[in-house]
């Protein structure tokens, strides 16, 4: 886009509100301005993400090799639970005293609604982390030194909360489900 230039001598000339030239003005400013908040919004998901994966990378076992999914589910619940001895501080805070309001209440519900909302993305479609089943990756985790331009060079994947396999309520035990799956293999061989 064009910068908008004036003639020598004509840099304190007004501009008409309705001209070519402060609409030209106008755009450019509004570009300015969004360019501006875009930055800043990336750098705050960049800091948070780099904080995360920091966490993550504080927490790795320098013994395992390969986190499986057992481990790494231990882990999230670890992440998860970090602000627990926090929030247990202030409600002994809170406790204390002859007090009617909350002390550091912005702070607890600030920690509680972040919780909730990471316990819902974790059951529900996945909580973003650092992919702790490739070997390479974990490696470049674990040499990170934290620099946020890095952070496109550690895979980042959703992980899930494990199913717990639930007995089917029609049947009680497993040993009636497999007998029935043999009656069925022993109807499909006399159809043949």
């Amino acid at each position: 886009m064009p910068k908008v230039k004036t003639k020598f001598g004509q840099e304190n000339k007004l501009i008409h509100p309705n001209s070519r030239k402060a609409d030209q003005i106008s755009r450019e400013w509004h570009r300015d301005v969004r360019v501006k908040h875009n930055k800043k919004a990336m750098a705050q998901k960049m800091t948070a993400l780099g904080e995360k994966i920091a966490w993550f990378r504080d927490q790795l076992d320098s013994e395992v090799k390969i986190y499986t999914p057992g481990l790494t589910a231990d882990l999230v619940e670890q992440y998860l639970g970090r602000f627990d001895e926090e929030l247990e501080q202030i409600h002994l805070k809170n406790q204390i005293g002859q007090r009617s309001s909350r002390q550091h209440a912005s702070r607890e519900d600030a920690i509680e609604h972040s919780q909730k909302l990471e316990r819902d993305e974790y059951e529900g479609c996945g909580i973003e982390i650092p992919d702790l089943s490739c070997p390479k990756n974990l490696e470049y985790l674990r040499s990170w030194t934290g620099v946020l331009r890095f952070i496109p060079n550690i895979t980042i994947k959703r992980f899930r909360k494990p199913v717990q396999t639930k007995a089917d309520p029609c049947h009680e035990n497993g040993d009636e489900m497999e007998e029935n799956d043999e009656t069925d293999d022993a109807n499909a061989k006399d159809m043949e």
